[in-house]
């Protein structure tokens, strides 16, 4: 009796230790299955985020870079540490793209945009915001420049006549033409010079036979002599 007794008692610790055992092993499987998931999720790049507005921030919560909407359009802003503009990429009202990069004061110092009905302009500002070089587009579709005072206003333009050639205006401190080298409608050259009041001082170009020709003007405007005669 107690020999059968002692052999059941055997038979179940072995029972025992081998469902410990199984136990065991599941447990532990599981860990290793989840601590790999867990590994492989982190490892894998999502290809895809989707969202309204993703901010970059820096440790103390500051925002340096935005990316949202501006106008119904994506737009993209970078900031410095203390919250002002560095650069940003949206739209204007009409739907054109614009980059504007600023002095870190929130003022800005170059703009790079589309003009409406269609083509780009570039427009570099001094410090006090006002445009010091402009490179833009005429309404025919040439390109034109223009140097600027401190002040924004002109001191050479170079761009297009309506006859499709070059045409280069000087202007004094006033903002007034002082000179301009350009061509006639005939396609000969000719130089314009002018009073600080706007009237014409010299004139050298052709005439109506397509020799040379030179006047001169009082400071009236009134032609005072001419060659040939």
């Amino acid at each position: 009796m107690n020999s059968n007794l002692e052999t059941r008692i055997l038979k179940l610790e072995k029972t025992v230790r081998f469902y410990q055992f199984a136990f065991t092993f599941v447990i532990l499987a599981a860990l290793a299955f989840s601590v790999s998931s867990f590994n492989d999720n982190n490892d894998q790049v999502p290809e895809k985020i989707t969202a309204k507005a993703v901010e970059v921030v820096d440790n103390a919560g500051k925002v340096l870079i935005s990316l949202a909407s501006y106008n119904g359009n994506g737009a993209i802003t970078t900031y410095d540490k203390t919250g002002n503009y560095l650069v940003d990429v949206v739209s204007n009202s009409s739907g054109f793209g614009n980059i504007n990069i600023y002095d870190g004061k929130g003022n800005p110092t170059m703009q790079l945009y589309n003009v409406k009905g269609g083509g780009g302009a570039m427009s570099i500002k001094n410090r006090d915001g006002k445009d010091a070089v402009f490179l833009g587009l005429m309404t025919s579709g040439a390109g034109h420049l223009s140097l600027n005072t401190p002040y924004g206003s002109p001191l050479i333009w170079l761009g297009e006549t309506t006859q499709r050639n070059a045409d280069l205006k000087l202007y004094n401190s006033s903002g007034r033409m002082t000179g301009r080298f350009t061509c006639t409608n005939v396609n000969d050259g000719s130089l314009e010079l002018f009073y600080s009041n706007g009237n014409r001082m010299a004139f050298l170009s052709s005439d109506v036979n397509g020799q040379g020709s030179a006047s001169v003007y009082n400071n009236g405007g009134t032609r005072i002599g001419r060659l040939p005669q």
